[in-house]
């Protein structure tokens, strides 16, 4: 079996291969080994286009992929807008669903007022409330989200080698019915964030000129049998490169035996 891992720390700006970072590494008996850790802007170049489908390529040469931007909607807009499914979730944005992340977001938080009836317009997934995580169309995400969805995950909806986790498995594959688990390659959501929360490490306020932080947060990594193999300078100076790490820490956990997920299977689940 390929023991290999993406960890990705994603960006759905316009020069989005600036900031994405990207962790490679395997299984070996002894734990994680870091094979590579890099920038996107380098490997397949600065612009969002490039810097995503270089991405999605890379991601059908792995074992598992781990991606930290919202795979999902909440089940009242899969409901409204995608016919109840994440399939639904995917075809309205690649086909004719909102043009860009401002009409997408505008659009879920108009759904939501009229959902709740009392003006809440960010709602949360059950996996996001666990996990302390953002509404998916929250302005700091939206375009992670929008572009995540539509550019890297579209591109994997119809692959039968790629399983997106959980909405695709068992009785929640594409068809409804179809078990895609036998696929080579296995893409979930993650959050870093959540996984340095469940190390017990800095969930928050490791970012900017706190390398100190940065570096707890390493220390804690490695002592998960994770070899940084000569990265620790990167994830130390970089909090985007750190959190690839992080990424492919809970990509490499995610097969080893799901956990138990809560809420509807096309809402998704965040894998820490």
């Amino acid at each position: 079996m390929d023991s290999r891992v993406l960890g990705v720390d994603f960006s759905g700006a316009a020069d989005a291969g600036r900031s994405i970072w990207v962790t490679e590494a395997r299984h070996t008996p002894d734990g994680l080994v870091v094979d590579d850790c890099y920038r996107a802007a380098d490997a397949w170049g600065v612009d969002r286009e490039s810097a995503h489908a270089g991405l999605r390529e890379r991601a059908t040469d792995v074992a598992v992929v781990g991606l930290d931007f919202p795979f999902s909607l909440p089940q009242a807009l899969l409901d409204e807008h995608c016919g109840g499914r994440w399939g639904g979730f995917v075809s309205w944005l690649t086909a004719d669903g909102p043009d860009d992340p401002d009409a997408f977001a505008s659009t879920c938080r108009s759904s939501a007022r009229a959902h709740t009836g009392d003006g809440t317009a960010a709602l949360r997934r059950e996996t996001d409330l666990r996990r302390a995580a953002l509404c998916p169309y929250d302005t700091r995400v939206q375009y992670q989200t929008f572009y995540g969805v539509r550019d890297v995950l579209g591109g994997f909806v119809d692959d039968p080698d790629v399983t997106v986790a959980p909405m695709q498995e068992g009785s929640g594959g594409q068809s409804g019915t179809d078990d895609v688990t036998d696929a080579n390659t296995r893409v979930v959501e993650v959050y870093p964030a959540a996984t340095f929360g469940w190390l017990g490490l800095y969930r928050e306020g490791y970012k900017g000129d706190r390398r100190d932080r940065r570096a707890t947060n390493v220390d804690g990594i490695e002592t998960c049998s994770v070899d940084l193999n000569g990265f620790r300078e990167a994830y130390e100076t970089s909090h985007d490169a750190l959190d690839s790490l992080a990424a492919a820490v809970s990509a490499a956990r995610s097969i080893t035996g799901d956990p138990a997920r809560h809420g509807p299977r096309q809402e998704g689940h965040i894998y820490v």
